[in-house]
């Protein structure tokens, strides 16, 4: 696929990401994920622009999707919190946002004849569903306004949501004022 085809992918899945976390009024937090989701996207294809990469090989790979996790899920742990319920958090958010990105252009690159080999050196035959050429406008411009129309539906979706709990760990009963161990306090 071609960079609009990928961007389409990324924010049709990336919708269900950011519905998450604007029904939990994390709003920031979206921004932030939908904004770094996007470049990951078109990550892989870097090995278009370095000649010692051949193009479809290890940065089409589960491999490179794992390790564009890792390097976000570091990021985000080592820089200031963001409204989230903590590190753990936001460094989950920070490897869904990074190996999901890739595995996106991954979708995108396997439903093309040329496919890619997903566990390339371990494996070397690639996988395709050979559906649409790469450069397919009308199949690129189709993905890019799902991607979009999804995207929009699940933010409005998510602004007239009942607001999702956040789950911390460390729960008491005593916190909602709660005295008896069974979590009620009706007197017998």
């Amino acid at each position: 696929m071609n960079p609009i085809g990928h961007l389409g992918i990324v924010l049709s899945v990336f919708g269900f990401v950011v519905f998450g976390l604007v029904a939990r009024d994390e709003t920031r937090a979206a921004k932030i994920v939908v904004v770094t989701a996007l470049p990951m996207g078109l990550a892989p294809d870097i090995d278009l622009r370095i000649t010692q990469l051949a193009h479809r090989g290890l940065t089409h790979t589960i491999w490179a999707a794992f390790l564009a996790g890792g390097v976000l899920a570091l990021v985000a742990f080592r820089f200031e919190p963001l409204t989230l319920a903590g590190k753990g958090e936001e460094t989950f958010y920070g490897f869904v946002t990074g190996f999901g990105g890739i595995c996106c252009h991954l979708a995108g690159d396997v439903i093309t004849p040329m496919g890619i080999k997903p566990l390339y050196p371990l494996l070397e035959k690639p996988h395709t569903f050979d559906l649409v050429y790469a450069s397919n406008q009308s199949a690129n411009l189709a993905l890019l306004v799902f991607g979009v129309i999804t995207f929009q539906i699940a933010v409005q979706q998510a602004r007239i949501a009942d607001p999702i709990p956040a789950y911390t760990l460390g729960f008491v009963h005593r916190d909602l004022g709660f005295e008896s161990e069974s979590g009620t306090d009706i007197e017998t």
